[in-house]
Formats: C-alpha cells, sequence, structure tokens
C-alpha cells in the first residue's frame, strides 16, 4: 500500500473525501518526524513505538583504493511494533 491507496481507505473508512484525509495523514506524519527530530520517542499503543537509534562512528575501509575511512556517527530511525501488533499480524 502506497501514501495514495492509504488516503483513499482512510477516505472511505471515515466517510470524508480524499482531498480531506490526506491533509489529515500529512500531519500525522509531520508531527511524527518533528518529535522524531527533536530525540522524542513516539509511542502509539496497540501500535508500537517510533524512536531513533545512534549508532556509533566506526572505521570502514573503501573496496575500491583499500584506504580506511572512519564512518561518522549517525541517528537511525527504528519502530518496535507492539506486542499486540505482532499477535494481530501473526494471527
Amino acid at each position: 500500500m502506497n501514501k495514495k491507496q492509504l488516503v483513499q481507505t482512510m477516505a472511505s473508512d471515515i466517510g470524508i473525501t480524499q482531498s480531506q484525509a490526506k491533509p489529515q495523514l500529512e500531519q500525522i506524519l509531520f508531527q511524527l518526524h518533528k518529535a522524531l527530530a527533536e530525540g522524542e520517542k513516539v509511542y502509539l499503543p496497540q501500535f508500537g513505538t517510533f524512536e531513533l537509534r545512534y549508532h556509533l562512528a566506526k572505521n570502514g575501509r573503501n573496496p575500491q583504493t583499500g584506504e580506511n575511512i572512519e564512518i561518522p556517527g549517525f541517528n537511525q530511525p527504528s519502530f518496535k511494533p507492539a506486542p499486540a501488533f505482532k499477535k494481530q499480524i501473526n494471527a
């Protein structure tokens, strides 16, 4: 399912138009991005937790030249599904 299909499904389930559903979905995604950018965890009961995980800097190697390089640390968004969500998916 892509974003357009999600908007269509939301609109039909809620009983609103797609042009009304799209800004609502975009607002949810914006707030999720904003919270993660500020370092907050976003917990949605019965769904899961969105959070940032920091990966430490490490040494690597350029495969073309063999030169050692340092790979800087970075934040990686992650999602941990809630037990109820996992149970529903695997049922």
